[in-house]
């Protein structure tokens, strides 16, 4: 777990489990490291919880809770400055281990879909899922929900990540593919029971869906979009970002161009988009597996080379040079280089899989000793 921003009692959490921090005293806060104002702040939380009253709102609404530290805390999430103390769930907790376990892809875009727009998202979620990824996205109006229905219908994992308690279905409009969700795959929030959405939620959310995703891919979204907020989140974790190019023309086309034109990876393809996601990811995903065997086409993923060997090309030499004293992030590269993010993001995923570049924290890469 990085300790980049994270607040001291969540790190105590993770180390100490929930259980031992609720019962324990000030004192004992005090010699696990606790600051004296974090201690006070902390018992006047604990004052006004009644452990009782929330135990039985989840009861009723049928959520479960995984804390922060626990098995069952997607692990990427702790790489957030802010990360949640923990999420509020609706699904089994079997489905929640598989989550942990396999890739995962964050498909995001507009409200204001576009018959072209569904029809993409629907081949691209139908792809990852077919491969045995799972499709994350906010389950919002437009792209969102279909990305899920496209999911579902493939039998794929699919996760929604709301911006209002977990119990609480919006759009109503959506209950259906809500329950659908709820029944075969995992609705997550981190806000408690009963909270409804509110402007700050859904950017505040974003950050959690750039998290869980190894890779975001933006079907249509205009220069405005919340789907270019997770897109920022994602690069500053240091993932992969694919773009679905389409009408200059279109306002509502404009911020994947734009995307394009900066260096996102396009996607043209979903078939191709895939083998492309689960090469650049490999490094990340290391030790998750999808959730059924991957049959890619060719006979394999691609590799990047057998090991630690003497650089070649100048750019990747350029960039190990780059490396060798202190970690550095994709954008700094991006600067100091002058190349694209797709360069760049190509290159370290590369050496990566060479073992000659390693992470140094969040959205950092340092070469490897």
């Amino acid at each position: 777990m990085s300790d980049s921003g994270c607040h001291s009692l969540l790190r105590l959490l993770a180390r100490e489990g929930p259980e031992a921090i609720w019962k324990a005293s000030p004192r004992r806060l005090s010699e696990w490291g606790l600051a004296p104002r974090a201690i006070v702040r902390y018992q006047e939380k604990r004052r006004c919880f009644v452990l009782e009253e929330a135990l039985a709102v989840m009861m009723s609404t049928g959520l479960g809770f995984v804390a922060f530290g626990s098995g069952l805390y997607p692990r990427e999430l702790a790489q957030l400055v802010h990360p949640p103390a923990g999420l509020f769930f609706r699904g089994e907790v079997e489905v929640l281990e598989r989550l942990t376990e396999c890739p995962r892809v964050t498909i995001v875009g507009t409200r204001r879909a576009t018959a072209y727009g569904l029809r993409v998202t629907d081949a691209f979620a139908s792809a990852f899922s077919g491969q045995g990824i799972a499709v994350v996205s906010g389950m919002a109006l437009g792209i969102d929900t279909q990305a899920h229905k496209a999911a579902l219908e493939s039998d794929g994992l699919t996760v929604a990540v709301l911006g209002c308690g977990a119990d609480v279905v919006y759009p109503r409009r959506h209950r259906s593919v809500y329950e659908r969700i709820a029944r075969g795959g995992i609705v997550l929030s981190e806000l408690p029971p009963g909270s409804g959405p509110a402007r700050w939620t859904f950017p505040h959310r974003n950050r959690l869906l750039a998290a869980l995703g190894d890779a975001t891919v933006v079907v249509e979204a205009s220069c405005t979009s919340g789907a270019l907020q997770t897109v920022d989140h994602a690069l500053e974790l240091g993932r992969p970002v694919f773009s679905i190019p389409g009408s200059i023309y279109a306002d509502g086309h404009k911020g994947c161009n734009a995307l394009l034109y900066q260096g996102a990876f396009p996607a043209l393809d979903p078939c191709v988009t895939v083998e492309d996601f689960l090469f650049l990811t490999r490094m990340e995903r290391l030790g998750r597996r999808p959730i059924w065997t991957l049959r890619l086409k060719g006979g394999g993923a691609r590799d990047g080379g057998g090991g630690p060997s003497e650089v070649q090309d100048p750019k990747l030499a350029g960039i190990l040079e780059s490396l060798a004293s202190a970690p550095c992030s994709a954008e700094n590269l991006m600067a100091e280089k002058g190349l694209t993010a797709r360069e760049v993001m190509a290159a370290l995923g590369g050496l990566e899989s060479r073992g000659l570049v390693m992470r140094g924290g969040p959205g950092l890469y340092i070469r490897a000793p």
